[in-house]
């Protein structure tokens, strides 16, 4: 995990980012704070780049990525910065042909973990509805059926989060998902096998069941393209690579131009801690106190009868806008307003007081500590480009090291 923000005004744009790595699986973790997540493309692109979740693409580090794909740049110099990370998607999908040494893999790896989240889901149930009864085959396949036909009902009401096109890479790989499949359900009927397979190839779209967490890497362009005169940020995460999909969420951008509910202020992965900065609530509690009005209006009118039904909805939805109203005016406007004044030199410590401001929270609580270290601020301006503020020096030079 990770906090990184971006604070923008007509003046320019800092970002930060702390250094904190967390390795480790089934509850053993080890958390360094050696971490790169903030990138300088190049001295001639006033773009830099942050990175979260998880570090690598297709088995290869980001900061590789990141300069490979500077050096196909070369001088090309993009009018905006959502042409930079379009051309990003471009780059991996058809010029950094390393990515796709490990395409098998990934695909055997997602089918996996698909199938064995379906296969918790259904032993969830057989231990829920069926305990301590006998099941025969043909129950366990009709069960499995059932579960299946529902995973297909949500997935098919979910969005699509990424565009995939099977270009003929998953066909000539059913091998590989049909042995995962054995692996996880060893006496499946052929007709849930089909249906194992067509709904791992729905979730491809949708990004919702497995592993698709853990093979996320959160990428945040932020800058200037070369005809842009105030700077912006455009977000998207990637999951990986099959065939000639590059697996991404849309890009979203924020500007100066465009209405946003956190902007100029962008905080990314854990945010709760600067959104609470900025709105004056944790999220967290916010949503309870919503969920507890939500409860006490259903209540209220179980004891009122219907007769009250549209009076009391009314009253608590007056509760809840007054609430929204004073939070904008006085907690959320006012930081707005000063951000949008603030010297360029001021939005860098902003931005490093705040991601401070995260680690700082996590060291007075009971959660593990995921965000920390150095952190690093870089300014990015139209007049002087991308300027390092901080930059945490992970080797010793050869004269430090003598003294």
């Amino acid at each position: 995990m990770t906090a990184e923000i971006s604070i923008m005004n007509s003046q320019g744009i800092a970002i930060a980012a702390d250094s904190a790595v967390t390795i480790g699986s089934n509850g053993n973790y080890k958390t360094y704070y050696t971490a790169q997540k903030v990138f300088n493309l190049s001295k001639k692109h006033f773009v830099g780049i942050m990175i979260y979740g998880d570090n690598e693409f297709m088995k290869i580090n980001m900061e590789i990525i990141i300069n490979e794909f500077s050096k196909y740049l070369g001088d090309r110099v993009l009018d905006t910065l959502e042409e930079y990370a379009r051309k990003l998607l471009i780059f991996l999908r058809d010029d950094f042909k390393y990515v796709d040494i490990d395409q098998k893999n990934y695909l055997k790896w997602m089918s996996y973990y698909f199938f064995d989240a379906i296969k918790d889901i259904y032993e969830e149930d057989i231990s829920k509805n069926y305990k301590n009864q006998e099941i025969t085959k043909a129950q366990q396949g009709k069960i499995l059926a059932g579960i299946l036909k529902k995973t297909r009902d949500e997935l098919e009401n979910d969005e699509n989060l990424v565009s995939f096109t099977d270009d003929g890479f998953v066909k000539e790989n059913n091998a590989i998902i049909k042995g995962e499949i054995d692996k996880v359900f060893p006496e499946i009927n052929d007709k849930n096998k089909e249906e194992l397979i067509n709904l791992f190839l729905l979730d491809i779209s949708k990004v919702i069941i497995g592993a698709w967490e853990a093979f996320n890497t959160g990428i945040v362009f932020a800058g200037y393209g070369d005809k842009e005169l105030f700077p912006s940020t455009v977000g998207f995460n990637l999951y990986g690579k099959l065939g000639n999909n590059v697996l991404h969420t849309e890009l979203s951008i924020t500007d100066l131009i465009h209405d946003d509910a956190l902007y100029p202020i962008r905080p990314y992965s854990q945010t709760n801690v600067i959104t609470s900065f900025i709105m004056g609530i944790d999220p967290d509690y916010e949503d309870k106190i919503n969920i507890e009005l939500d409860k006490l209006t259903k209540e209220l009118t179980d004891i009122t009868g219907k007769k009250y039904t549209e009076e009391i909805s009314k009253k608590i939805k007056e509760l809840k806008d007054t609430i929204d109203s004073f939070q904008k005016t006085e907690f959320r406007d006012p930081v707005f307003d000063i951000v949008d004044s603030l010297p360029k030199s001021n939005l860098a410590e902003m931005a490093e007081a705040l991601v401070n401001l995260t680690a700082l929270r996590q060291q007075v609580s009971t959660a593990q500590q995921t965000v920390g270290g150095p952190t690093d601020v870089a300014l990015i301006t139209k007049t002087d480009g991308f300027v390092w503020i901080k930059k945490k020096q992970i080797f010793n030079s050869i004269e430090d090291k003598g003294a």
